[in-house]
């Protein structure tokens, strides 16, 4: 197993994490590796999800059929108008 030394922690950063470690019965140490691999457990989750939807999209969108230059220009144009709404939506 790998070591790694944390420096120059904002001290109510430091302080949170004591807080939490000692009323989760944790060390300081147990904490941080518990809150780090939560965050990337959330992280692995999304992604997972959102292949998952993209896979479904695609099979519920028909039969495939090849993909010509004009088709192709026209999904990314949905993309991104797809992507644009879904980040005006996310700001508001």
């Amino acid at each position: 197993m790998a070591d790694y030394t944390l420096k120059n922690i904002p001290e109510d950063l430091y302080q949170r994490a004591a807080a939490a470690a000692e009323s989760g019965f944790r060390s300081l140490n147990q904490e941080i590796l518990f809150r780090l691999k939560k965050s990337f457990d959330g992280e692995d989750a999304r992604v997972t999800s959102l292949h998952a939807r993209w896979v479904a999209e695609a099979l519920e969108s028909g039969p495939p059929t090849p993909l010509k230059t004009r088709g192709l220009d026209e999904a990314f144009k949905r993309g991104k108008q797809r992507a644009s709404r879904r980040k005006a939506g996310n700001s508001a």
